[in-house]
């Protein structure tokens, strides 16, 4: 059993899903993030991340199991689709379970670059400030995390320190952070450093989010851009779900929308007007 061999069976999942659009769309996102986790190597977080969206494809076609004890005279045929997805998921569960424990790698970092704890880091022109700020305290109030775990170096309380060498300890973040978000405005994409910033992260596999803020549209995005997909700043949903992601991610646990809702809205609006 192998990593490789449990790409191919979310990959007969994820064809099971679109072969039932309406029903299982609900799986659509589930099996895209599973196999997104399958195209890097294995990690001990990566093999939790992926165990609990296999639990929750397999718990969302349960019910269309045969019952074990069927009432007389009642005949069920079990959907093909249900029945598919179903063994699939299972079959991809005990994969799992087989695998060795993956290698825990001494540092995750390039030789010779720093160590950072930094959670999130926001990579944005500094025209866009104000829409920094609002994200900020968007991820803050949804996500509960300390200032010190996200970098946005054109707002106050989460520049770099002084003294420090920028060059090289933006490198270090850059690379090292756990969740990399752009906002990628008219301004953003002719900025030399954001450009910078967007292309070594691409270059690590790791996560990337960009957010389209100021009336940039998917159309302006070039490659390698082109081919992440990028969510619209003033879309409420959009949102929703990044902070969704951002939660699994991290390992934190996010506040509701009431909570935070006034702060997605705050953010939705600076995004629109930028």
């Amino acid at each position: 059993m192998s990593w490789s061999r449990l790409r191919s069976v979310v990959r007969s999942i994820q064809s099971s899903v679109e072969s039932e659009p309406e029903t299982l769309a609900a799986l659509k996102p589930l099996a895209a993030d599973a196999l997104e986790i399958l195209s890097v190597p294995q990690t001990p977080e990566s093999t939790e991340d992926l165990k609990y969206l296999l639990t929750k494809i397999q718990e969302f076609v349960v019910p269309w199991r045969p019952s074990r004890e069927p009432m007389p005279g009642v005949f069920y045929i079990q959907p093909q689709w249900a029945k598919s997805t179903d063994g699939q998921a299972g079959e991809a569960l005990k994969i799992l379970e087989k695998l060795p424990p993956p290698a825990v790698a001494h540092s995750s970092q390039p030789e010779g670059r720093l160590a950072t704890s930094m959670k999130i880091f926001i990579s944005h022109s500094s025209a866009d400030r104000d829409a920094a700020e609002a994200l900020v305290e968007l991820l803050r109030s949804a996500l509960g995390l300390p200032a010190k775990e996200i970098r946005c170096t054109s707002v106050e309380g989460y520049k770099l320190s002084a003294g420090t060498d920028s060059n090289e300890q933006l490198r270090a973040e850059v690379f090292g952070c756990d969740a990399f978000v752009a906002l990628l405005s008219p301004s953003s994409m002719k900025s030399v450093y954001v450009t910078f910033e967007l292309g070594a992260r691409w270059g690590t596999k790791r996560h990337l989010a960009p957010i389209m803020i100021g009336g940039t549209v998917a159309g302006d995005l070039r490659a390698p851009l082109s081919g992440i997909h990028a969510i619209t700043g003033y879309s409420e949903s959009d949102m929703h779900q990044l902070i969704s992601d951002l939660s699994r991610l991290l390992g934190q646990t996010n506040e509701g929308p009431s909570v935070y809702g006034k702060h997605l809205r705050a953010f939705a609006a600076k995004a629109e007007n930028s």
